[in-house]
């Protein structure tokens, strides 16, 4: 007798697949998870920025308080306040007493990636500087002219997932460094000194030079009006004999026609009139155009256009630091 044929049980279409999807309370679990982690993240972020913030005041407050214990009526003390294109930009006291020939000070006060809030609100510079007030006051004018982001403010960035990543990259150098896993930074007078890495700009990332100009255009002019915590400060160190300056820090040829460009040019005009007016600050604007070649990236002077920019400040300053020769 024939064996029979094995039985095939039929195939149901709506069979239940190996790979079911998890139920919803485990998507649940994984978005309150994900959430907290980045309540976290975000909440060491804000710790991290407000610790640089109380350090940038300490550190600020040091060099201020000790120039104003050294001064003399034989020194001029300039102070330059603003980001990292400041840090970049600006040469150190040796530089303008050799190029002026004159004994000066000149104290460099930056921090990177932030907006005037960092010097009014999260750090009281200003009041520093009324209690300390130098005989020149050079304000990047980045800051008073344009409503720019504040990058490592989580509270305040544009990009929240920005200012975290930034903050935790921070703080994973920092322990890097504590477990030996990396050199430390080479050590720096404070505020004094030259950033290490420099290079020539031969070769134009476009990527970033997109980026930078799409932040460009998007940049909005300030009213004279918006800032009065600042503008009452000012009032007082014109009063105490501070020159305030309003200082242009330059960026590539490329750039520099689109910040002052892009129908922004009258106002722009109209708001350091009416700063002088208002605040007596004068505009000392670098007029000559600098190459890709004179920048680390799309905003920072290398070892080339430092040298040539704060030449032309030495000699902005040199005639109003009215002192004997050394």
């Amino acid at each position: 007798m024939p064996n029979p044929s094995p039985v095939r049980k039929p195939v149901h279409a709506n069979r239940q697949s190996v790979f079911a999807a998890p139920p919803l309370w485990v998507w649940g679990l994984t978005g309150l998870g994900v959430l907290l982690g980045f309540g976290l993240l975000f909440s060491m972020a804000v710790r991290s920025e407000k610790a640089l913030s109380q350090q940038f005041t300490t550190d600020a407050e040091t060099v201020l308080r000790r120039e104003w214990r050294m001064r003399s009526d034989s020194v001029t003390r300039v102070v330059v306040l603003g980001t990292s294109l400041v840090e970049n930009g600006v040469a150190d006291t040796d530089f303008f007493e050799g190029r002026c020939g004159k004994r000066i000070r000149v104290i460099k006060l930056y921090r990177e990636a932030v907006n005037i809030d960092a010097f009014t609100e999260t750090a009281p510079i200003f009041k520093l500087l009324e209690r300390y007030p130098p005989d020149i006051l050079c304000i990047e004018e980045n800051l008073l002219l344009f409503r720019l982001p504040y990058f490592l403010s989580p509270g305040q960035a544009e990009n929240v997932f920005d200012a975290v990543n930034r903050h935790l990259t921070i703080q994973v150098k920092s322990l890097k460094i504590q477990l030996g896993l990396r050199p430390p930074d080479p050590e720096r007078v404070l505020f004094q000194g030259f950033p290490r890495e420099q290079h020539v700009q031969n070769q134009v990332d476009t990527t970033a030079l997109s980026t930078t100009l799409a932040e460009i255009r998007h940049r909005q002019v300030r009213t004279p009006a918006e800032l009065p915590a600042l503008y009452r400060s000012l009032q007082q160190l014109h009063q105490s004999g501070t020159r305030l300056i309003l200082l242009h820090l330059p960026r590539p040829a490329v750039l520099e026609s689109v910040i002052y460009g892009e129908g922004r040019d009258p106002l722009l005009r109209d708001l350091i009139k009416q700063y002088h007016r208002l605040y007596h600050l004068e505009h000392w604007q670098f007029d000559r155009p600098m190459p890709f070649r004179y920048f680390v990236d799309q905003a920072h002077l290398n070892h080339i256009g430092n040298p040539i920019y704060s030449g032309w400040l030495a000699d902005k300053i040199c005639p109003v630091a009215t002192l004997p020769q050394r």
